[in-house]
């Protein structure tokens, strides 16, 4: 079947374009590979390279569709010297070292071995000795190296160590509906913070929504693959890096919208808390801090807030109960009088701060389970200095 397909040129290379926003272009190309039977009808790639390793033919049709592949790329390359081409390397090739031949293919397209990217499914590849020795030739010969499907399977983190990619490829199911998937949406920020920390770029795979992108936008994703942008495609010509442009630009233009719309709604939350505070601050004043009466009115006119707790400016030790507007759940509860707070960025920022007050990032209320901020303010009552922490549901 292998040699037939070959023989009888039913291979084709789609390149799919791979798009940096913040930069307004096209980073790169995936070569995508696509086969045909006797009837025309598309084989998948799954199928494909598997059969070929059961009919030991893998090297030969690895051989073949990236020649296909850096034939195709040529042209982009010779039009713009910067754009990119990844090239995927199958987990059994790596495993048994079989992939000398592809670097004089490089050579002979003339194409700079610094605009290949190489991806690997590392948690396919068995034979840590045999990915290492991967890594470390290709590295040393100028490729680019890149983790394919990372988050999925048995991707592993502390891989990261030895194979120091050059670009994480986030799966799609990490991706898919992010803007609505808190715990996916962490998982993604955990990934793009650990990356950039150790000088990764992060590439966002599948997207095909514009809200899955401003939400990976917002996490400071650097770069993008999905049909939202493009399918992969035969080529791609003016009218469709057009098209591409013009999302590009779109979606541009709506996170710098959003992005001041989220700064100034946070400039509104903080002036709205400091006036709470000073309403709270009143009521400290008027009655003894363990016997607040009038509590439940500020509760009853503002039903944004969910919980309020004072601590001692010196040491961050809580004083009194916390006042909560919330319902009980199971494993939540609410910080009692004698709790340490010291190590909460809410205590040692507002007290290292000159303007004596934080509005702090969103977060699960351990208090509620729901997700809140917490703004807090150093406040004085006579003598002494405290901190006044207010949760507020976001």
């Amino acid at each position: 079947m292998i040699n037939n397909i070959i023989e009888n040129k039913k291979i084709e290379i789609f390149l799919q374009p791979i798009i940096s926003i913040k930069d307004k272009k096209i980073f790169a190309y995936e070569a995508l590979t696509r086969a045909y039977d006797d009837n025309g009808e598309l084989i998948s790639p799954l199928y494909l390279f598997d059969q070929a390793r059961k009919e030991r033919l893998s090297c030969k049709l690895d051989e073949y569709v990236r020649e296909l592949a850096l034939e195709k790329f040529s042209s982009y390359y010779h039009e713009n010297h910067e754009v990119l081409l990844f090239l995927n390397f199958e987990a059994s090739i790596v495993d048994n070292e079989m992939y000398e031949s592809f670097i004089p293919i490089v050579y002979k397209h003339n194409i700079p071995t610094s605009n290949i990217v190489i991806e690997i499914k590392e948690d396919r590849i068995k034979n840590t000795q045999a990915l290492q020795k991967f890594i470390t030739k290709y590295k040393s010969r100028g490729f680019i190296i890149a983790i394919d499907d990372f988050g999925t399977g048995y991707s592993s983190f502390d891989r990261l160590e030895f194979i120091k990619p050059d670009i994480v490829k986030v799966d799609r199911s990490i991706i898919y509906n992010i803007h609505n998937n808190f715990i996916n949406s962490e998982i993604l920020t955990a990934i793009s913070n650990m990356c950039h920390k150790i000088g990764t770029i992060v590439l966002a795979e599948g997207v095909e929504h514009s809200s899955e992108v401003l939400s990976c936008m917002k996490k400071d994703i650097d770069i993008f693959q999905g049909y939202w942008f493009a399918k992969p495609l035969k080529s791609i010509d003016t009218l469709q890096q057009d098209a591409i442009f013009k999302s590009i630009n779109m979606l541009g233009n709506t996170y710098k919208t959003i992005t001041k719309e989220e700064i100034s709604k946070k400039k509104l939350l903080l002036e709205k808390s400091k006036m709470l505070s000073a309403k709270i601050l009143d009521i400290l004043e008027t009655y003894d801090i363990h016997n607040l009466e009038e509590i439940d009115e500020v509760f009853l006119e503002n039903d944004k807030l969910e919980a309020i707790y004072l601590m001692n400016y010196d040491d961050g030790i809580q004083v009194g109960k916390t006042f909560i507007h919330a319902a009980e759940r199971y494993l939540y509860n609410p910080t009692k009088e004698g709790h340490n707070h010291s190590l909460r960025d809410y205590y040692f920022i507002t007290k290292d701060s000159s303007r004596g007050d934080y509005l702090g990032n969103r977060y699960i209320s351990k208090a509620s389970g729901n997700m809140c901020r917490t703004y807090s303010s150093k406040i004085e009552l006579g003598e002494y200095s405290y901190i006044v922490c207010l949760d507020i549901l976001d």
